[in-house]
């Protein structure tokens, strides 16, 4: 079947605990008796999660909560936590959902999603991995943004003028910004796409909101497996030891530090019609 490689690699990392997200959270203080103080170093920020609602915030590490209450960020596939995670079974976080259930949420559209966004849901899991915040789920169940907010096709609904341009949602990349895919642009291209960009809506197009653009689908699940870059518009571009690294765990919304062509390049397939003058919809009668 189409894909059947991307597949296996998609699952070996959404199924690993230790390299599933960007970064990976561990208990501080079994860092701290594995690896002593230094590991501050290492460690991105601290996180407690509330007894009430799930919910979790960020500490400093001055704060006065005791170390076995608070989880220590770190690098996806960072030694300390593949260690810390050894001895876990690898598992998706979420089952994957049916064929039956996979079905009923295209009718719901009125779309069919792409065949590998298909493979990935029903093969894969429902949703709880990927970049930024992590691929969105099908209902019923499976990972929601930002814990408590929409599942996909809630915010695909939720905006239809949105959806309506760039297509599926598939992550909240924070604050305003999500990954949508194209149901219709051969490929089905994935942008990068940011509400606040989007400062006129009566009068211009979602396309202005677009931040980046990957060339499809598969290239875009394929920089994720490998830690690349996902907002680089010229992965060839990219250095040796990024592209043949297992998984880096970089963060996948920075543009390559050696690389000042990232965004959205000339020919790209959401603003190559004419009828988008910076953003604006021209009027036919506008100079007449």
């Amino acid at each position: 079947m189409p894909h059947d490689d991307l597949i296996q690699r998609i699952r070996r990392r959404a199924w690993d605990p230790a390299r599933r997200h960007d970064l990976v959270y561990v208990p501080l203080d079994w860092l701290k008796r594995e690896y002593g103080e230094n590991i501050r170093s290492r460690v991105h920020h601290t996180q407690q999660t509330l007894r009430e609602g799930g919910s979790t915030m960020r500490l400093s590490f001055d704060d006065p909560t005791p170390d076995h209450l608070i989880n220590a960020a770190l690098e996806a596939g960072a030694f300390e936590a593949v260690k810390y995670f050894s001895d876990v079974p690898h598992a998706p976080p979420y089952p994957p959902i049916s064929e039956t259930d996979l079905r009923a949420c295209e009718q719901r559209i009125g779309q069919e999603l792409p065949q590998l966004l298909r493979r990935v849901y029903t093969e894969v899991g429902n949703g709880g991995f990927g970049p930024s915040y992590d691929l969105l789920s099908l209902p019923s169940g499976g990972h929601r943004a930002y814990e408590a907010g929409p599942d996909a096709l809630e915010e695909y609904e939720k905006r239809p003028e949105v959806s309506s341009v760039l297509g599926f949602p598939l992550v909240a990349a924070g604050c305003s910004m999500y990954w949508y895919v194209s149901l219709t642009l051969p490929g089905n291209p994935v942008c990068l796409w940011d509400g606040d960009a989007w400062d006129f809506p009566d009068v211009q197009s979602p396309k202005v909101g677009i931040v980046a653009i990957c060339s499809s689908l598969a290239e875009w699940f394929d920089r994720w497996v490998d830690g690349r870059n996902l907002e680089t518009s010229h992965p060839e571009r990219q250095d040796q030891q990024e592209r043949d690294g297992i998984v880096s765990g970089r963060n996948l919304e920075t543009s390559h530090p050696d690389d000042d062509s990232w965004g959205i390049p000339e020919n790209d397939p959401w603003l190559a019609a004419t009828e988008w003058e910076y953003g604006f919809e021209c009027d036919p009668t506008d100079g007449a």
